[in-house]
């Protein structure tokens, strides 16, 4: 038996059997190294091409779709006490929704009673706004305490102070007031256009109604205008009677109202483009009108409609293709999620706090997930990426003067 290595001595370790104690003497001195196999590389054109072939991309993302949410087996494979006591858990859990749901419920109707005692307080807010009321003289100077605009005598006189419009001088109440408010609320402003804004200064007030059914309803009123004949416009949004898993109320559906424009000239939902055509046998020219369908504020009035019931969708199957329903269905969602958004920022955001909306006070405590954080880190490793990118061109500027200096010709001078 050999004896045990000594730490250190790799010489003394014994030499196993059917191995040459020294490679330098043997057969293999001149025989080539032996090489390990590299690992196997994806081809990139392959990989390309399925990923530039959407039938592929598509079944792959069908299949994983059906492996989120599968049943691995572990409870039912739980001895039957284990699950016993799971269905106890559950029942428990139970109790407890139906508490979150008398209390969601007892939500409501307080929010119900509290919206009430606003309303003489919101009454009063449309009478400063359309100029059929003035505001009392301690509401004017508590209110410039709270906006920090005290008046003083010596900033009227400063030549560098704003100067006062005067065409606005004896304008009543708050001109463009609920439209100045709106376009400085996100998501609200990106739905008015241009020509939108004409119509949308005729607006006098915006409200909100709760009726005995689960949801409210937003109610804008407008002074006679020339676009269309109704004096109010209202978009009604419905709760579903059971909660959601986060035991919220959850939308149902939203219905809109119909707008009766008084032509289409002024319909603000189209585009009127006129052709003329001319009758091949008599000779006789004609006017028709081509409408087509534009994005405008008003379109907020015309919801888009929850998925259809799964029998409708079966016939419908059978007439369309499955990808551009699935396209279709898609959309959908997006559309919905964002009208009954739409409907939460009026309800939640602009009409408690229009005023603060109207002069952009209101941006001050909007906040946007971090994203200026992460400006600003971006913008100091740019500025790092810089300042490296600058040093590493001086040291390659100094290289290459170097070299030249080494390469050119001892009596040549540089000019």
């Amino acid at each position: 038996m050999s004896e045990p290595i000594k730490k250190g001595n790799i010489a003394q370790a014994p030499t196993p059997h059917n191995t040459p104690a020294s490679v330098s003497g043997s057969y293999l001195k001149n025989a080539p190294l032996p090489t390990i196999p590299s690992t196997i590389k994806e081809d990139d054109e392959l990989r390309k091409k399925l990923l530039a072939n959407p039938a592929i991309l598509s079944m792959i993302e069908g299949k994983l779709n059906t492996l989120v949410g599968t049943d691995s087996g572990y409870v039912k494979a739980l001895p039957p006490k284990i699950k016993n006591r799971l269905y106890g858990l559950k029942a428990l859990q139970q109790k407890q929704f139906k508490l979150e749901a008398e209390f969601q419920m007892e939500l409501l109707n307080l929010e119900k009673k509290y919206h009430e005692k606003h309303q003489p307080i919101f009454e009063k807010r449309k009478k400063l706004v359309t100029g059929s009321l003035e505001p009392a003289p301690e509401e004017i100077e508590e209110g410039q305490a709270l906006m920090g605009e005290e008046e003083d005598e010596e900033e009227e006189a400063d030549e560098t102070k704003t100067e006062i419009d005067e065409s606005l001088k004896d304008v009543k109440g708050v001109p463009s007031f609920w439209l100045t408010a709106m376009e400085n609320l996100g998501p609200i402003a990106e739905l008015i256009t241009d020509r939108d804004s004409e119509a949308l200064n005729h607006l006098i007030d915006i409200r909100l109604e709760y009726f005995d059914a689960l949801g409210f309803r937003l109610v804008f009123e407008f002074e006679e205008n020339d676009y269309f004949t109704n004096k109010e416009l209202v978009k009604t949004y419905y709760y579903q009677k059971e909660l959601g898993y986060s035991r919220d109320f959850v939308y149902d559906h939203a219905e809109g109202c119909d707008i009766k424009w008084k032509d289409n000239d002024h319909n603000l939902t189209i585009t009127v483009e006129k052709r003329k055509q001319r009758n091949k046998h008599t000779k006789q020219v004609r006017t028709i009108e081509k409408l087509t369908a534009v994005d405008s504020f008003f379109n907020f009035f015309n919801p888009p409609q929850p998925p259809k019931s799964k029998e409708e969708q079966e016939e419908a199957e059978e007439e369309e293709e499955e990808e551009e329903e699935e396209e279709e269905e898609e959309d959908l969602e997006q559309r919905l999620q964002l009208d009954y958004e739409i409907g939460e920022l009026f309800k939640d955001k602009l009409l408690p706090r229009a005023i603060d909306w109207f002069t952009g006070q209101a941006l001050e405590y909007e906040y946007d997930d971090g994203e200026d954080e992460d400006y600003e880190e971006e913008e100091e490793d740019s500025e790092a990426d810089e300042s490296d990118a600058d040093e590493e061109e001086e040291e390659e500027g100094a290289g290459q003067a170097g070299t030249a200096k080494a390469q050119q010709p001892a009596e040549c001078k540089q000019q």
